[in-house]
């Protein structure tokens, strides 16, 4: 049975009971290791990543734990990683909201967020209302890039309101000084030329080749596409008049002129 040697200093804030070992969340501690500790076994009972326990105490992530040794348990450390349960996960990014614009996007200044278990960029930009696009480049992702357990990525401040892109910082403001953000926003059809589309949840190129009734195989050209299947929330598209018409078997929203 994992149990705890001692919090130093004195244990301030919440104090969980599970299974006689004492969990604490509001300063590091040390921990005493009894016979069939793991370093993975005892960073799932604290929420804190393996390798990193590892690191804190100079030891390596394989190495053989033996009965009596005291670890130090940084609170610093990444959410744990691996696979075992997580009984009393730790709060984290408890005031990001707060740092956010209203009505959705990044507040005056960037925010930094811990990625929870199950997390995508999607998901974030969902849940933060704050542009994927945005998250993408900021972060220096790609659309499709899986997201681990306790990675730093930073919210960036004035990102526009998830569904819409962030296109371009003009280099200057008018009458001196730095510029601002442009946002992309999509097009409601090409009546008015060629057009740009911010990719929203659940859309595929069939769909949005369907909306503007241009065919999906030059959305993909145009846009250099290499997996028409793979398409991200906030990815910006551009759609234009010299595409064939779409030839699918999806209903067209907007007919063009023949």
């Amino acid at each position: 049975m994992l149990r705890l040697n001692r919090f130093i200093p004195a244990l301030i804030g919440s104090v969980v009971l599970l299974s006689g070992t004492l969990v604490a969340f509001a300063q590091d501690g040390s921990y005493t290791v009894v016979t069939g500790d793991s370093l993975d076994k005892i960073g799932a009972i604290y929420d804190v990543q393996a390798a990193c326990l590892a690191k804190t105490n100079n030891i390596g992530v394989g190495d053989i734990l033996k009965p009596g040794q005291i670890l130090t348990i940084s609170f610093d450390c990444p959410l744990y990683d691996g696979v075992d349960n997580v009984t009393t996960p730790r709060e984290v990014n408890k005031n990001v909201t707060e740092n956010l614009g209203q009505g959705g996007g990044g507040g005056a200044t960037s925010t930094p967020y811990q990625v929870q278990r199950g997390d995508s960029l999607d998901s974030i930009g969902q849940t933060l209302n704050v542009s994927v696009d945005a998250l993408i480049k900021a972060n220096g992702l790609e659309g499709n890039t899986v997201l681990q357990p306790g990675q730093e990525i930073t919210i960036p401040a004035g990102a526009p309101a998830y569904g819409l892109a962030a296109a371009s910082v003009d280099e200057s403001g008018q009458g001196g000084g730095g510029g601002t953000p442009s946002v992309t926003t999509s097009a409601e059809d090409l009546s008015k030329g060629d057009a740009t589309y911010v990719v929203q949840y659940q859309d595929t190129l069939d769909s949005i080749g369907a909306q503007y009734d241009v065919k999906v195989d030059c959305l993909v050209s145009d846009n250099k596409i290499e997996d028409r299947t793979k398409i991200y929330p906030g990815q910006v598209l551009t759609v234009k008049t010299s595409c064939p018409r779409y030839d699918g078997f999806d209903i067209v929203l907007h007919p063009r002129a023949s």
